[in-house]
């Protein structure tokens, strides 16, 4: 009886052997990208060939061997002679040697560069505060600066989302899935290792992976990891001093994220990250009715950093050269006027009162939403009931008349983003009159007018100019969708019977049903509230 044996490749000459194989001495066939041997046995590591430039494993050398010196420098007590015998950091490797190791770290394959293209047109709708275009330019440059280009784990957070919308995946549902977790699974790995990247920009190329991945997450109804990568930008941007930039309190150094040889576009983009990366905080914060992660009411938390610019604002004569800013947010709440009229500034104060208004909505409702006689037993709680109501009404009602209308821009990105700011201050306001009461008469006309201007916006939007909603869209406008619906059954009760007014608000929310279906294609998210919301309107019979 013979035995069958797989016919086995000739051995090749030591000198072509992969670097496992030499290590062991095994016979190598010299396949690629993986050997026989290799492949029998992962345990060996990666299969990497001399000649193909530096490994994996002496990237991971060195990066370890840097970090040791860092971890040196830093434990070395501070002084002159401290400074004198510190650890210079250096590449091992010569310089040409090092451009072209950090070239390789972010290479991207064709079909990625074409999702970095895709990903563009949407890139404002993720809290993107660096210049995407110039990002994705430079890799279509044969010999550019690596400096310039995205760090890997920017790259690939691009890239997912890129995914996320592109129509050339579309061929099949199994490999788009595929595909997308391939992506997710690249994205996280990179964001994990992205400090450790030498790139001058890593501080705000981390922030901006966070921030998109976290996006990626919460559109896909994935907000447990969505929140664990923003809590994770929440504290890169304390760690790295950012909500104290330009502060006027000495006590604290300059940023790590700032250096003395910044420009004024690169110490903008800094104070654009704080802010982008702040106000997801508070906007996801008051959706999941916790507070915000930054105490920015304490002292420790307080902010500093002046109000944000939009992007390409800054130059060298936006601040003066000796400016400083302190209690940025403090003055906010104090009526005190500010420059913040940017769209994003704008948009941080629509989140800022957004979430000071849900933690004020759940002190004071109980279960039933509406005001608890139990918190206010004393005249100085009912005192301080109407100080911080009427504190947030009159800041609500202010940010709502210096919002520019949507018509007086012309980018449809810009308008987009008009449009979150005036559904979100108006969602406030409705959400602070529940804390009166839903049912109170003296509340219902500010709810009604609060939910009619959404819709107006929304009208005045022009639906067509763009086929993408800010993912958080889909958890706002369920506040003009309550009302409508709180309309609708107030009108068919017998006592209250209207049906001018239950025909009006019906048609008020089967339009709203309409613009989140137009909107749900692409948005998992939008897709499941809008599952909700019919639900319901199906429970009242009247869609």
């Amino acid at each position: 009886m013979y035995s069958k044996r797989t016919p086995q490749a000739p051995p090749i000459a030591r000198a072509g052997a992969c670097n496992n194989c030499k290590r062991r001495k095994m016979r190598c066939d010299g396949r690629k990208p993986v050997c026989g041997p290799c492949t029998k046995s992962p345990s060996l590591g990666d299969c990497e060939y001399a000649g193909m430039g530096h490994t994996y494993a002496d990237r991971l050398q060195e990066q370890i061997g840097h970090l040791e010196a860092r971890l040196e420098q830093l434990q070395t007590p501070s002084g002159v002679d401290a400074r004198q015998d510190s650890i210079a950091l250096h590449h091992p490797y010569p310089s040409s040697a090092a451009r072209g190791e950090a070239h390789d770290m972010i290479a991207v394959l064709p079909q990625e560069k074409e999702l970095l293209e895709t990903f563009l047109p949407y890139a404002s709708h993720f809290g993107f505060f660096l210049d995407a275009r110039s990002l994705v330019k430079a890799f279509s440059i044969p010999i550019s600066d690596p400096n310039q280009r995205p760090t890997s784990a920017l790259s690939a957070s691009m890239i997912l989302l890129g995914a996320h919308f592109s129509a050339h995946l579309a061929h099949n549902v199994n490999s788009i899935s595929e595909l997308r977790e391939k992506y997710l699974s690249k994205a996280i790995q990179a964001v994990s290792l992205s400090l450790s990247e030498y790139h001058p920009h890593r501080i705000l190329h981390t922030l901006q992976s966070y921030v998109l991945v976290a996006y990626y997450f919460l559109l896909h109804k994935r907000s447990l990891e969505g929140r664990w990568h923003l809590d994770k930008a929440v504290s890169l941007i304390i760690s790295a001093q950012m909500h104290r930039i330009r502060s006027s309190d000495f006590t604290h150094s300059t940023p790590a994220s700032l250096s003395a040889t910044q420009s004024a576009s690169e110490e903008g983009e800094c104070i654009n990250a704080m802010w982008t990366v702040f106000a997801l905080n508070c906007l996801w914060s008051a959706v999941e009715g916790v507070p915000a992660s930054i105490a920015y009411t304490t002292d420790q938390g307080r902010v500093d950093t002046p109000w944000p610019l939009d992007s390409g604002r800054y130059s060298a004569t936006t601040f003066p050269q000796n400016f400083k800013s302190s209690h940025t947010l403090q003055k906010f709440f104090s009526g005190i006027p500010d420059d913040g009229i940017s769209i994003l500034a704008l948009y941080v104060k629509a989140t800022v009162l957004f979430e000071q208004t849900t933690v004020f909505w759940k002190r004071y409702s109980d279960n039933s939403r509406t005001l608890s006689a139990r918190t206010l037993s004393s005249p100085s709680e009912v005192q301080e009931f109407q100080s911080s109501y009427q504190n947030l009404f009159a800041l609500s009602t202010r940010l709502l008349t210096i919002i520019p209308p949507l018509g007086s821009l012309q980018s449809d990105d810009a308008k987009a983003r008009l449009l979150v700011i005036h559904t979100l201050v108006r969602v406030t306001i409705i959400r602070l009159q529940c804390t009166l009461g839903a049912d109170n008469p003296l509340s219902r006309p500010i709810f009604l007018d609060m939910a009619n201007g959404i819709m107006h916006c929304l009208t005045e939007f022009g639906l067509t100019s763009t086929l993408f909603l800010d993912p958080m869209m889909a958890i706002i406008l369920r506040g003009p969708a309550t009302v409508f619906i709180g309309a609708i059954k107030l009108y068919s009760s017998p006592s209250n019977y209207n049906a001018a007014e239950v025909q009006k608000y019906t048609s008020c929310l089967n339009e709203l049903t309409h613009i989140m279906a137009r909107y749900s294609g692409n948005n998992p998210l939008m897709a499941s509230k809008l599952s909700d919301l019919q639900e319901e309107a199906i429970a009242i019979r009247f869609i």
